[in-house]
């Protein structure tokens, strides 16, 4: 997220996109750190310039887990739940986190960074927590992060002003 907040202040366009392949300092709820080995979690910031009002940034992170959870059921497991306020759950393990960090400024949004760490080819003995899981673990199955991407990617469609492309911007570290 911290890469998207430098594009967001030097007035990154709506849709910029950034993925990152692992993770050694990132950060979830509560301060918690949260490390991904390469290849093993799909993690990606989004630029956006919605059109909320300051007063709905709290829900945000719940509105795009319900989104992703749409993008994620049936086509990856059977049941997703989003649980309040910001993860994705499989049978009531976590699977994946929405983080949200807006920028408002003369009672206006000017951007919202939505980050979301989602586990999908971790193994059980790499899982940061017992209560946590990943889509290979619940599937069977390596998971296409190019794919899946895409899917998540398309339904964020809603919060965004522009209909221009997305931006892929250089990876985060």
């Amino acid at each position: 997220m911290d890469r998207a907040a430098e594009v967001a202040l030097a007035g990154g366009a709506d849709g910029t996109v950034i993925v990152a392949d692992f993770q050694a300092r990132g950060r979830g709820t509560r301060g918690r750190s949260w490390i991904a080995p390469p290849g093993t979690c799909l993690m990606f910031s989004v630029v956006l310039q919605p059109t909320v009002g300051p007063g709905e940034l709290g829900t945000l992170p719940l509105r795009i887990g319900r989104m992703l959870r749409a993008a994620i059921a049936g086509e990856y497991v059977p049941t997703v739940e989003v649980d309040p306020p910001n993860d994705l759950v499989v049978r009531g393990r976590k699977l994946a986190g929405v983080l949200c960090q807006s920028r408002v400024r003369a009672g206006n949004v000017e951007w919202v960074i939505c980050g979301v760490g989602l586990n999908t080819n971790l193994v059980a003995s790499e899982l940061p927590v017992p209560e946590s899981t990943s889509l290979a673990i619940e599937t069977g199955c390596a998971v296409d992060h190019a794919r899946l991407l895409g899917h998540l990617l398309n339904a964020l469609t809603p919060l965004r002003q522009s209909s221009k492309p997305l931006l892929l911007a250089q990876p985060e570290r």
